[in-house]
């Protein structure tokens, strides 16, 4: 059974003869190794799917993402300002837009005319000829959610959310077509799955009810849409999301991935086999600064939290830091491929 066939089934929520393993995002981690920024890259589709599918030949992720790192690149295209750093990810130096009425003078088309953003799905097409036979390909970006705040600014969206809801839910709903629109070109390229990030929905950041009111009803909607565009989804929320679990169901989402705050074992009674859930061996503590010996100890304590009944996926909490080292990430895919799956 391949890595591709591995992950599917347990999507489906259908038993597998291994556990499955995946390097969630990595994009910058991938290409710093290599003496390359995201910058640097950027605009050259067949050397970044040539430095991806060889990474993973090291690892033997049952997942690769094309685009990882890259999630402001619509608020650039669009007509913002974002700023690369000399490792990581990039920021948003300057919003789109300083008020909710000028989402109306945005033209969506410029997403797709914009050849940096097309030689990200071009990059997710070359892995897809050249690995995607064993190996899923994914995407990745923003939810509408933090999409809306990446445009806004998430000053502005946090105040909104008590003193100007109007001009919010004027946002999110611009920012969820902008994040379709950013999204449905992966399926398209041949990527499978999409990886739908939402730290700003975090319970470090809005309550359980600002999350109901604000940001679930967009994330149904778009990842409705998602879905019969024929994706599998997966939702990664940042920080502590324990009290909004029973209600991630709901979004459409055919897997959770949880950061290491969140309890596996709290994740798994919530859910049980409703969906297939992922996470979530810390990627600072554990994966930058552990030993390979301890990193296997953190990822059987996650597995076993998890659960044997469960529909599970081994992964870090969140995207890797460029400074993680390869040989921890080897230790924590070999240690889930390794386990013993019950019949």
């Amino acid at each position: 059974m391949t890595g591709k066939e591995v992950v599917l089934k347990t999507i489906n929520r259908e038993k597998t003869s291994r556990l499955p393993v995946v390097i969630f995002s990595g994009g910058a981690w991938t290409f710093n190794n290599k003496g390359f920024t995201l910058q640097e890259i950027l605009g050259k589709a067949e050397l970044a799917a040539g430095i991806i599918a060889g990474t993973n030949e090291h690892l033997e992720s049952d997942i690769i993402w094309a685009g990882s790192g890259f999630n402001n690149l619509p608020v650039r295209a669009l007509g913002g300002k974002i700023k690369f750093r000399a490792k990581g990810t990039m920021d948003v130096q300057e919003p789109l837009f300083d008020k909710a009425a000028d989402v109306d003078r945005i033209n969506l088309d410029r997403l797709k005319q914009d050849e940096e953003i097309r030689s990200i799905y071009e990059t997710a097409a070359l892995l897809e000829q050249s690995i995607g036979r064993h190996t899923l390909v994914g995407g990745c970006g923003w939810g509408p959610f933090t999409l809306a705040a990446q445009f806004y600014g998430v000053e502005k969206i946090m105040q909104g959310i008590y003193k100007d809801k109007p001009a919010v839910h004027a946002v999110l709903e611009f920012a969820a077509e902008a994040s379709f629109q950013y999204y449905a070109p992966f399926l398209e390229s041949g990527a499978q799955i999409l990886s739908v990030a939402e730290p700003t929905a975090s319970g470090d950041l809005i309550s359980r009810n600002h999350f109901e009111e604000f940001t679930l009803p967009y994330l149904k909607k778009f990842m409705k849409r998602l879905k019969g565009a024929g994706a599998i989804n997966l939702l990664h929320i940042c920080g502590d999301i324990t009290n909004r679990l029973d209600l991630i169901p709901e979004s459409g989402a055919d897997v959770l991935s949880v950061d290491y705050k969140v309890d596996l074992g709290r994740v798994r009674e919530t859910l049980g086999t409703k969906m297939a859930f992922a996470g979530n061996v810390n990627p600072v503590d554990v994966l930058v600064d552990a030993t390979p010996e301890e990193v296997a100890a953190a990822a059987r304590q996650c597995i076993e939290k998890a659960g044997q009944d469960s529909y599970y996926i081994l992964m870090p909490g969140c995207d890797l830091s460029p400074g993680v080292p390869l040989k921890n990430l080897q230790a924590m895919i070999a240690t889930g491929k390794n386990w013993p799956v019950a019949s």
